[in-house]
């Protein structure tokens, strides 16, 4: 079972907050980090949108009638 990524977010925050890095590792850290932020991001929106249509169908009576 993988770390779910706000985990992983925080534990690279951390470790780019208190290690001793090199730039080189500071900057893959730093990538690794966007990297992560956006995929949670990008997991955040999809359940949105899912959530969004869900909400569509069971209501698609009353959007249905909709004068416009």
């Amino acid at each position: 079972m993988t770390m779910p990524i706000d985990q992983q977010i925080a534990e690279l925050k951390a470790e780019l907050a208190n290690a001793c890095l090199t730039p080189r590792e500071r900057r893959d850290a730093k990538r690794e980090l966007e990297f992560l932020t956006e995929q949670d991001r990008s997991e955040a929106e999809t359940a949105y949108f899912a959530r969004v249509e869900i909400w569509a169908v069971r209501h698609s009576a009353e959007l249905a009638a909709l004068p416009f």
